[in-house]
């Protein structure tokens, strides 16, 4: 028996109103009939739509460097007019790799090492493939399952937890594995740690597809592109990493993590895994195309990290435009690229943003997956992408002003000054409101945003925010009660949300910022 992910049933796909399970093959000949693919978690779908980029690539031409931009474009519109994929080349492409979509093959389980067995002394557990479990030392928050009795893993559902291992996993100390004699027990971060990713949302699997293929001549670097399921031979730990070059390279051959899956007797679970290090030499840099980079006080680019409690629409203008903010964010080379679409397919696309909020190490926070409305035709028009931009700033700037008025308030009720003048106690802190107003704030500032931005009314934004902020204010504030004191620190510092003066800290220190509406 074998898990053949071509013909396994493992994928859910919906199809307007009805939902299915397929296989790989079955998913790119029926891609232009199908609504879009319902992967979870979070993390896992984001690796998932890069490795079937690349395989969409491969099958349609447009994984090729040598193509010039002009070519490049031709080639896709070309591609997009056809309106799904040649099946020919859907045949021909999985027919090249046979056995390395498997995921138990003895030699090439797919994407895996099957070296791990030997290498390591021990195995890492079930537990520990599933970034939502507890493993080790780790207290139990959102499973309880426990290394004593680990529950299997449906290979369905492994395969995402595999992709999230090696494109978000962490870095430290891991399973200990010893090759020719070198023995380690620490591991880089994955490519994708701490990130949010953007990918063009289509009406259809091959609509979104197409759109998420970045041009390929943009990744030229003089290395190899392969895919881990295309290269003949596995790769030597100790050997340099090779060079992230073209689709396959930059997309999957960033691995800083070996995995391998134990299954259960039925081959339809996983009972246990491996996962170590892949890499001891330094990998080289690759800027991913579905990534928002920014910029460093030194000047230097990085990616943007993730952050689970900012909603998508605050970085709506960094899809749109290529110099953002103070950090100069610019904007995901595969957004970039479907500007040439605006003719035929870029009025209906939409954004994709996944998400993992974690540390640079271990600690896992939340993952997040949203959607734009069909509007990143926007880009074309830059005084409206400004316009946006500077309307999503005034909302930022509104909210900073309201957190520093309810902090203020709670601080001044608390503090025997009540508000005149610094606080005389230096041991309060900012108190619950500042969160709660933040919570309220966020959620309707975001309907105000997107009507306005709907409506392309850009003027006097700023007293849509402000109207909002001060109803937020009365709402948070209101639960301190009818003590006088109370209501006197509330409308003592009801001022500040118009940007009236510096905010007073908690440690009684005036803010140095003077920011004005």
């Amino acid at each position: 028996m074998t898990y053949d992910l071509l013909t396994r049933k493992w994928l859910s796909v919906r199809k307007g109103d009805s939902r299915r399970e397929i296989g790989l093959r079955e998913l790119f000949e029926c891609a232009h009939e199908l609504t879009d693919i319902e992967a979870s978690p979070p993390p896992g779908a984001s690796g998932l739509w890069r490795v079937l980029t690349v395989i969409a690539a491969r099958m349609t031409g447009l994984d090729d460097m040598t193509l010039s931009a002009y070519e490049w474009g031709e080639r896709q519109s070309e591609v997009l007019e056809a309106g799904q994929f040649d099946q020919v080349e859907v045949e021909k492409y999985f027919a090249r790799y046979p056995g390395r979509f498997d995921l138990f093959d003895a030699h090439r389980p797919w994407l895996q090492d099957p070296r791990l067995r030997e290498e390591c002394k021990g195995s890492s557990g079930v537990n520990k493939l599933v970034m939502s479990r507890p493993a080790g030392n780790n207290q139990v928050w959102f499973n309880h399952a426990t290394a004593l009795d680990p529950p299997p893993v449906p290979a369905g559902e492994a395969v995402f937890h595999l992709l999230t291992q090696l494109y978000y996993g962490p870095s430290g100390q891991c399973t200990p594995r010893v090759v020719a004699g070198t023995s380690g027990g620490n591991s880089k971060a994955g490519p994708l740690r701490r990130t949010i990713s953007f990918h063009p949302l289509g009406r259809t699997v091959f609509e979104s597809l197409i759109a998420g293929i970045p041009p390929a001549y943009l990744y030229d670097t003089g290395g190899v592109d392969l895919a881990p399921w295309e290269a003949d031979e596995l790769p030597d730990p100790l050997g340099v990493p090779p060079r992230p070059s073209g689709l396959g390279g930059v997309l999957t051959g960033r691995f800083q993590h070996a995995v391998l899956l134990e299954r259960s007797a039925d081959e339809g679970s996983v009972v246990d895994a491996w996962i170590t290090w892949a890499w001891r030499d330094k990998e080289f840099p690759a800027d991913d195309p579905y990534l928002v980079y920014q910029q460093n006080k030194e000047g230097a680019f990085y990616a943007r990290q993730a952050d689970a409690s900012r909603a998508l629409w605050r970085d709506f203008d960094s899809l749109l435009l290529e110099d953002v903010g103070d950090e100069h964010r610019r904007r995901p080379a595969v957004l970039a690229a479907v500007e040439d679409l605006r003719g035929t397919l870029l009025p209906v696309l939409r954004a994709r943003a996944f998400g993992f909020d974690q540390d640079g190490q271990t600690r896992d926070k939340e993952w997040t997956v949203g959607v734009t409305p069909a509007l990143l035709t926007l880009a074309n028009e830059i005084q409206v992408a400004r316009a946006i931009s500077d309307m999503r700033q005034a909302a930022e700037r509104v909210q900073r002003y309201l957190e520093w008025a309810l902090r203020d308030a709670w601080i001044a009720i608390n503090d025997p000054s009540n508000g005149n003048g610094k606080p005389q106690r230096k041991d309060i802190s900012k108190g619950p409101w500042p969160a709660q107003g933040s919570f309220r704030y966020w959620a309707r500032a975001e309907r105000i945003f997107w009507r306005r931005v709907r409506e392309r009314r850009f003027d006097s934004a700023m007293d849509d925010f402000l109207h909002l902020a001060l109803d937020v204010y009365d709402e948070v504030t209101d639960s301190g009660g009818p003590l006088p004191r109370v209501k006197r620190a509330v409308e003592l510092k009801r001022g500040l949300i118009f940007g009236a003066r510096p905010s007073t800290g908690k440690a009684g220190k005036t803010s140095k910022a003077k920011e004005r509406v």
